[in-house]
């Protein structure tokens, strides 16, 4: 088997830090303002575009590997980290995708993972970060399984494309495994936990609607009581901007 880590980037800022990972990888390089140099390395990719999802889906069609990582431009990959993904795979055969964990710069857990082996429920999903993402080409391809390219960053709703990628997976039985072991390095921080943000909040109820039709709703409702104190918006308030998400993405899709 083959991996290859799927980065995705903007203006460069990948190239520009002149590292190379421990592994076989890509770039997708997005561009706005002025056009990156031309340059000769194969498994470089550039785009005259914006949108995290769009990044991720044109690495999965440029990519030719058996597995595949999703990643970023601003990671430390472990030294181990092909062995780890390959030996996931080829232990667990009926694996169509498997997520791993995340450590912090001083060796802690990104977050509160579990220490054993399981396979996901549509709720184990909703905490998976998108570079903790490996899959088997082939069962994405077969499944036809992409990422929502309204969703994400640099989208109409900058949050939650992981979780709608991994719950299309799911809905379409495609088999998803955790396995307690890191493979990369990330500072504690999240771009999707910033609830000073309306439009964020808007986002994540959108993204509820996307995932559960009408019951979106009730998520929504449940998701702003526990999480507006996080926030300068009363409960009520902030119900209300995820019902705001909500009317815009339904509004707006096809």
């Amino acid at each position: 088997m083959r991996l290859q880590i799927l980065i995705s980037t903007m203006h460069s800022k990948f190239m520009q830090r002149n590292i190379k990972p421990p592994a076989e990888y890509l770039v997708i390089n997005q561009w706005l303002t002025e056009k990156p140099e031309s340059n000769t390395q194969d498994n470089i990719f550039s785009y005259n575009e914006k949108g995290l999802a769009k990044s991720r889906n044109h690495a999965i069609d440029n990519s030719s590997s058996e597995i595949s990582l999703i990643s970023d431009d601003d990671l430390v990959y472990l030294d181990t980290i092909e062995e780890t993904i390959l030996e996931a795979f080829d232990k667990y055969k009926d694996a169509d995708i498997i997520t791993f964990q995340i450590k912090t710069p001083d060796k802690t857990p990104y977050k509160g993972y579990k220490s054993e082996v399981f396979w996901h429920t549509k709720k184990s999903l909703m905490s998976v970060s998108s570079v903790e993402i490996a899959f088997r080409r082939d069962s994405i391809n077969s499944a036809n399984i992409r990422f929502d390219e309204r969703f994400g960053l640099g989208g109409d709703f900058p949050t939650g494309e992981e979780i709608i990628f991994l719950t299309d997976a799911f809905n379409k039985g495609l088999k998803i495994l955790y396995i307690p072991k890191p493979i990369v390095i990330h500072p504690l921080e999240s771009s999707g936990k910033n609830y000073d943000s309306e439009q964020l909040i808007e986002a994540k109820g959108a993204m509820f609607y996307r995932l559960f039709g009408l019951l979106g709703y009730a998520a929504s409702l449940i998701f702003a009581y526990k999480k507006h104190t996080q926030s300068p918006h009363s409960f009520i308030q902030f119900f209300r901007l995820m019902n705001r998400g909500i009317n815009n993405y339904r509004s707006t899709r096809k």
